[in-house]
Protein backbone atom coordinates (compact mmCIF):
# COMPACT_ATOMS: atom_id res chain seq x y z
CA UNK A 1 0.00 0.00 0.00
CA UNK A 2 1.15 3.42 -0.67
CA UNK A 3 2.51 5.65 2.05
CA UNK A 4 0.30 8.25 1.14
CA UNK A 5 -2.57 6.06 1.35
CA UNK A 6 -1.88 4.86 4.33
CA UNK A 7 -1.32 8.38 6.00
CA UNK A 8 -4.65 8.98 4.37
CA UNK A 9 -6.29 6.35 6.69
CA UNK A 10 -4.22 7.03 9.88
CA UNK A 11 -5.43 10.70 9.50
CA UNK A 12 -9.12 9.76 9.21
CA UNK A 13 -8.48 7.26 12.30
CA UNK A 14 -6.82 10.32 14.04
CA UNK A 15 -10.14 12.37 13.50
CA UNK A 16 -12.80 9.45 14.32
CA UNK A 17 -10.59 8.17 17.86
CA UNK A 18 -10.69 12.13 18.54
CA UNK A 19 -14.28 12.10 18.41
CA UNK A 20 -14.86 8.88 20.36
CA UNK A 21 -12.88 11.02 23.05
CA UNK A 22 -15.55 13.50 22.69
CA UNK A 23 -18.66 11.63 22.50
CA UNK A 24 -17.12 10.04 25.68
CA UNK A 25 -17.02 13.64 27.32
CA UNK A 26 -20.33 14.02 26.39
CA UNK A 27 -21.36 11.07 28.66
CA UNK A 28 -20.41 13.25 31.86
CA UNK A 29 -23.38 15.96 30.29
CA UNK A 30 -25.45 13.64 30.01
CA UNK A 31 -25.00 12.09 33.74
CA UNK A 32 -23.45 9.02 32.99
CA UNK A 33 -19.67 9.52 33.18
CA UNK A 34 -17.31 7.17 30.61
CA UNK A 35 -13.95 7.92 31.38
CA UNK A 36 -12.69 4.44 29.24
CA UNK A 37 -13.77 6.38 26.02
CA UNK A 38 -12.27 9.10 26.66
CA UNK A 39 -8.87 7.98 27.36
CA UNK A 40 -9.18 5.60 24.67
CA UNK A 41 -10.07 8.35 22.09
CA UNK A 42 -7.07 10.24 23.53
CA UNK A 43 -4.21 7.53 23.43
CA UNK A 44 -5.72 5.75 19.69
CA UNK A 45 -6.10 9.35 17.78
CA UNK A 46 -2.66 10.81 19.63
CA UNK A 47 -1.09 6.86 18.31
CA UNK A 48 -2.45 7.40 14.99
CA UNK A 49 -1.57 10.79 14.50
CA UNK A 50 2.46 10.16 15.66
CA UNK A 51 2.12 7.17 13.28
CA UNK A 52 1.16 9.15 10.25
CA UNK A 53 3.57 11.74 10.56
CA UNK A 54 6.31 9.06 10.83
CA UNK A 55 5.44 7.42 7.85
CA UNK A 56 4.72 11.36 6.31
CA UNK A 57 8.37 12.18 6.84
CA UNK A 58 9.70 8.33 5.77
CA UNK A 59 7.86 9.26 2.21
CA UNK A 60 9.26 13.06 2.15
CA UNK A 61 13.01 11.88 2.79
CA UNK A 62 12.09 9.34 -0.68
CA UNK A 63 10.79 11.94 -2.53
CA UNK A 64 13.54 14.36 -1.84
CA UNK A 65 15.89 11.58 -2.56
CA UNK A 66 14.25 10.37 -5.72
CA UNK A 67 14.25 14.19 -6.82
CA UNK A 68 17.78 14.56 -5.94
CA UNK A 69 18.67 11.79 -8.50
CA UNK A 70 16.66 13.08 -10.68
CA UNK A 71 18.05 16.80 -11.02
CA UNK A 72 22.14 15.99 -10.58
CA UNK A 73 22.55 12.42 -12.17
CA UNK A 74 25.33 10.34 -11.70
CA UNK A 75 28.52 11.21 -13.51
CA UNK A 76 30.85 8.76 -15.10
Amino acid sequence: MSKRLTVLFLSFATIIAYGYALGGLGSYAMGVPKPFPIAAGLVGGTVCALLALKIWKLYLIEIEKEDGEKNNPPEE
